[in-house]
């Protein structure tokens, strides 16, 4: 009859055989009460650790798997005795079970049920699982090994290039223990201004690695020649992390810099590797190519096939490349040039070259073809620019002579030959220096020389001689020919400058005469005025009217003024800038401005501050002064003696005028107001100067006059007929 505990697992059967976890209910004794199907049906297995059949006793099934020596069966059953002595709550082992074809891995779980009249049992299916974590730790000893035998070297690294961990290898290759590399920054240990290195950052960012060649740094300082690959990965915590291995290359970098040194060396053994690889039977059919048939001329495989080799000829050299090949027969070796037909129907130069071999009795052609298309039209452009050169230096206006470094003539030109009247054949081979410069000169042709050879351009004008000894003037330039920065020649340049040297003289001369006849007019103009003066003096001598004799003088002040500004350019030299100190001078000093100084008892001093202006400024600013000077003393007598101070300041291109001194004027909003002869002149006169006049302020004991313009450079209708007198 069934008990309460076993009635209770019948009527719950159906529940637990839609379970996949394999579950059994034993009570105290080791008796199983009741499994599912998935226990039911896993024990059908072919193993040593069986389930236990319903009725059977699961302790003697695990006490015979003991027996057998499976160390997880001892365990499982010790823990299912302490969880039903109360000793545990619960009992969980992870164990596996070995069948023929394959392992599975269990995760036993043991606890009583609520009445603790029984006690269940489940074993929970994690053979994937635990497969995985196997297959992961496989990999992660894998990798250790590899990290730390691995004859590369490798750096853990974050994402700003930090490095977390370094093999012993990568120590080994940057002479730096472990823990000097673990913090180390990129810029610590790479050449980060390697373009191409930055580049291989950004390729890594968007496909997550890169490769490529570089150079890292040793803990000397030297720089390492290495060859990196990088990928970038998330470790188990999720953050980014990258795996940086380098080799070094540096055997290879050396044996690529003797490939170089042996340049020549290295041409004629990579011109025996042919570019286009074909192997033709007798007839010249194909037996086989390589893949440069594909890159070069286009032809798929399938279209190669069968195919002879004079099928890529274009029809009028078929005849001429087949005569090469039945030559190679005979002779054993072919070379030819002859245009190839792409697959896309172009034409191509080709360089064929071939050897015969006899395999099994059966001669047959082993070949290469390069492509020499680019070369035939660079030999093109080529002959093209050295014919246009030479052209340009056989009919070019200047002389010139290619001269070697020991100043050998190597070649001239019909300039050259016409202006010291050698042929090409008497210079061959002479030294230039001793063929063409005059003895006082050898010192600077020899200097010229040094310069040029130490690869600077250089000219200058000098004398040489003529094939004849006559002196001729000449522009010489000397220009370096530069191959790799070194020189290899020179080209010598020669400029007859005979008659612009003739021309010159004419035109200093004529410049001479029309310098000395301005000066000239310049003091018949001061004579005249002088002249107007004088009679303006007899006017005066006669004259008995008093306003006649003050018109008459003022007349007469504008004339002096303008004679001294003539006297000044006559005596300077300079017809186009004049010292206004030096009219102020001459003005001060003249006659009429002396005595009207000396009348008044006026102190007149004057400081120009060695400015010069132009013909057009210096006359209306010499009138200008006048015309103010004539208006304080017209109000001035010797009562009221005062000391006046005329100055000329520049600041900038800006002009300052000044006159100043105390109580020069008792009124001058009145003066300035006054319809008369002076104002209209100096009001016309400011206009001229394209200036600004302030008058003084009465209400001040120290009065100035103040003229403000902007300095001209020779540029009014003065300069304009200077110029076109000279």
């Amino acid at each position: 009859m069934k008990t309460e505990s076993q009635f209770d697992i019948q009527m719950d059967a159906s529940l637990l055989d839609s379970l996949l976890a394999h579950i059994g209910f034993i009570d105290s004794e080791g008796i199983l009460l009741k499994a599912n199907n998935a226990w039911k049906t896993f024990g059908n297995r072919d193993t040593d650790f069986k389930r236990t059949q319903e009725g059977e006793n699961h302790f003697e099934t695990l006490q015979a798997a003991i027996e057998k020596g499976n160390d997880y069966a001892l365990k499982m059953l010790l823990g299912i005795r302490k969880v039903i002595k109360g000793e545990k709550e619960s009992f969980s082992l992870s164990y596996p079970i070995q069948t023929k074809p394959e392992t599975y891995w269990f995760n036993l779980t043991v606890r009583p049920c609520d009445d603790y009249r029984c006690y269940m049992l489940i074993h929970e299916d994690i053979t994937t699982s635990m497969r995985e974590r196997n297959r992961k730790q496989e990999l992660k000893n894998r990798y250790q090994v590899q990290f730390e035998q691995s004859l590369d070297g490798i750096l853990i690294t974050d994402t700003k290039g930090t490095v977390i961990d370094a093999n012993p290898a990568a120590c080994n290759l940057l002479g730096r223990k472990c823990p000097e590399l673990i913090g180390s920054r990129r810029e610590d240990i790479m050449d980060v201004t390697d373009a191409n290195y930055q580049q291989a950052l950004s390729k890594r960012k968007s496909k997550g690695t890169y490769q490529l060649e570089t150079a890292m740094i040793h803990k000397n300082g030297s720089l390492i020649p290495v060859e990196i690959t990088s990928r970038a990965y998330r470790n188990h915590e999720g953050k980014l992390r990258a795996i940086v291995s380098f080799r070094d290359i540096s055997r290879r970098k050396k044996a690529e810099e003797d490939l170089q040194q042996n340049q020549r060396f290295t041409e004629l053994a990579l011109n025996s590797i042919p570019g286009v690889f074909l192997v033709l039977d007798k007839n010249g059919n194909l037996v086989r190519w390589n893949k440069q048939m594909f890159k070069e001329l286009g032809y798929s495989k399938e279209e190669l096939n069968n195919k002879n080799a004079l099928d890529f000829i274009v029809e009028e050299e078929r005849e001429k490349v087949q005569q090469k090949m039945a030559e190679c027969i005979k002779t054993g070796h072919l070379s030819v040039e002859t245009k190839v037909t792409a697959r896309d129907g172009s034409v191509k130069d080709y360089f064929l070259f071939a050897k015969r071999f006899v395999e099994k009795g059966e001669p047959y052609i082993v070949g290469a073809g390069l492509d020499i298309t680019d070369s035939k039209i660079t030999e093109r452009e080529n002959r093209r620019h050295r014919l246009m050169l030479q052209q340009l230096f056989e009919n070019a206006p200047v002389g010139i002579a290619i001269v070697d470094t020991k100043n050998k003539i190597q070649q001239v030109n019909k300039s050259f030959e016409k202006i010291f009247e050698y042929s090409q054949e008497e210079v061959m081979n002479r030294n230039i220096n001793k063929l063409i410069v005059p003895q006082h000169k050898f010192s600077e042709a020899a200097t010229i020389s040094s310069v040029t050879r130490d690869g600077e351009s250089l000219q200058t004008e000098t004398v040489r001689l003529s094939k004849n000894n006559k002196r001729i003037p000449v522009l010489v330039g000397g220009i370096p020919v530069k191959v790799e920065d070194e020189v290899i020649a020179i080209y010598g340049m020669y400029v007859d400058i005979t008659d612009q040297r003739e021309y010159q003289q004419k035109i200093e001369r004529a410049l001479q005469e029309k310098n000395v006849l301005l000066a000239e007019l310049h003091h018949r103009v001061k004579n005249n005025l002088a002249l107007i003066n004088s009679l303006l003096e007899l006017q005066l001598f006669d004259s008995s009217d008093q306003k006649l004799t003050d018109e008459l003088t003022s007349v007469k002040n504008r004339i002096l003024t303008i004679a001294s500004i003539h006297e000044v350019l006559y005596r300077n030299g300079n017809l186009t800038n004049i010292p206004f100190g030096n009219f102020l001078e001459e003005f001060t000093s003249s006659g009429t401005m002396l005595g009207e100084t000396v009348s008044k008892a006026v102190q007149l001093e004057y400081d120009a501050d060695n400015i010069y202006l132009d013909i057009d400024q210096s006359i209306p600013a010499g009138l200008l002064v006048n015309e103010l000077l004539s208006l304080i003393f017209s109000v001035t007598d010797e009562s009221s003696a005062s000391h006046i101070a005329i100055k000329l300041r520049e600041y900038d291109t800006r002009l300052h005028l000044v006159i100043e001194g105390d109580h020069m004027l008792p009124c001058p909003a009145k003066a300035r107001k006054e319809s008369s002869l002076s104002n209209v002149l100096i009001n016309t006169l400011v206009k001229q100067l394209d200036g600004v006049l302030l008058w003084p302020n009465q209400d001040e004991t120290y009065q100035k006059f103040e003229c403000i313009f902007t300095k001209r450079n020779g540029c009014g209708p003065a300069r304009e007929l200077i110029e076109q007198t000279l």
